[in-house]
C-alpha cells in the first residue's frame, strides 16, 4: 500500500525533519510511505484567512492524483483511540485499491473545497498543535496502527 502524507509548508526544525526519518524507516517494513510538502505563493499582510485558506486549498488540490483515497487532518474530524484507528487503516487499506493520501493544512486549517474532496476528516486530539508536530504525531500513530495490526510489541 503506498501512503503519503500531504503536508503544507516546509520543515525548518531539524528535531522534526530526525523524529520524520526514524519513523518513515520503521514504517518501511510495513508499507511504503513518503512525505510531500505543498509550496503556496506567499501571503500578504493583507490577505483574508479565507484567501490564504482558497490559496493554500488549490495548492494541495492540485497536488493530488484523480484516483486516491484522502483523509484530511481536521480539528471537526472523527477521533479515534490508537486501537480503533488501527482497525480503521486496516479496513482502508482492504477495501479501497488506490493510494491512501493523508492532508495536514497550515495554521488556518483547510478551505472547504479541500474538505470536501476529502474521503474523511479526521482529528488527532481536541488539542491544538503545530503543522510541523504534527507530522510526527501522524507518523507515529501509523506506526503504532501498523504494530498493532501485526502483533509487534510496540503499542503496551
Amino acid at each position: 500500500m503506498n501512503i503519503t502524507i500531504l503536508a503544507i509548508g516546509k520543515n525548518k526544525d531539524e528535531y522534526i525533519s530526525l523524529a520524520e526519518n526514524e519513523f518513515l524507516k520503521r514504517l518501511s517494513g510495513f508499507c511504503s510511505l513518503k512525505i510531500e510538502t505543498v509550496t503556496t505563493p506567499k501571503h500578504t499582510k493583507n490577505q483574508s484567512v479565507d484567501k490564504i485558506k482558497e490559496l493554500e486549498g488549490k495548492a494541495v488540490l492540485d497536488k493530488l492524483p484523480n484516483q486516491c483515497y484522502v483523509i484530511a487532518l481536521d480539528e471537526s474530524g472523527k477521533e479515534f483511540t490508537s486501537k480503533s484507528f488501527a482497525t480503521h487503516l486496516n479496513k482502508i487499506l482492504v477495501t479501497h485499491n488506490k493510494p491512501l493520501y493523508f492532508l495536514i493544512g497550515g495554521p488556518y486549517g483547510f478551505s472547504e473545497e479541500v474538505k470536501q474532496r476529502a474521503d474523511e476528516l479526521f482529528s488527532l486530539s481536541q488539542l491544538t498543535f503545530t503543522h510541523q508536530m504534527v507530522r510526527i504525531i501522524l507518523l507515529e500513530q501509523l506506526y503504532r496502527a501498523f504494530t498493532i495490526l501485526n502483533g509487534k510489541k510496540y503499542h503496551y
